[in-house]
């Protein structure tokens, strides 16, 4: 049950992230915005820690890609989906030079996202421990 709700909270985020993108290239963000967004990802963050923990986390049968291991997954999914947007978003005003390098920056962090929940929704499979 916890599985599904980490697949919406995740998706929840990726769309967050782009409409932050959208605002930004339309020059309306708010730091509400940024907030929330933040809160959403740190909330992801804990959804992720409990299913990981509880649940068996396979790779796809189905699949003949060959990754390293699951701990460098889980660390690569951690990065890209979490410590790169919170970054990004905390750092904004002191990270760009340029607009168009902001609009740039979002777009690869939007990217980032989505690369770490593809890795997570299709390349590994949870399975619960009960």
């Amino acid at each position: 049950m916890i599985y599904r709700y980490n697949y919406y909270v995740n998706l929840l985020n990726l769309f967050l992230i782009f409409i932050y993108f959208i605002f930004i290239n339309i020059e309306t963000v708010k730091k509400e915005f940024e907030y929330l967004l933040v809160s959403l990802i740190l909330i992801n963050l804990s959804i992720k820690l409990y299913n990981w923990y509880y649940s068996n986390i396979t790779k796809k049968q189905n699949l003949n890609i060959i990754l390293f291991n699951y701990s460098f997954i889980r660390l690569s999914i951690f990065i890209l989906s979490i410590v790169i947007p919170i970054y990004m978003i905390y750092q904004k005003d002191s990270l760009v030079i340029n607009v168009f390098i902001e609009k740039v920056s979002f777009l690869l962090v939007f990217v980032c996202s989505l690369i770490g929940f593809y890795l997570e929704f299709f390349i590994l499979e949870s399975k619960s421990n009960k």
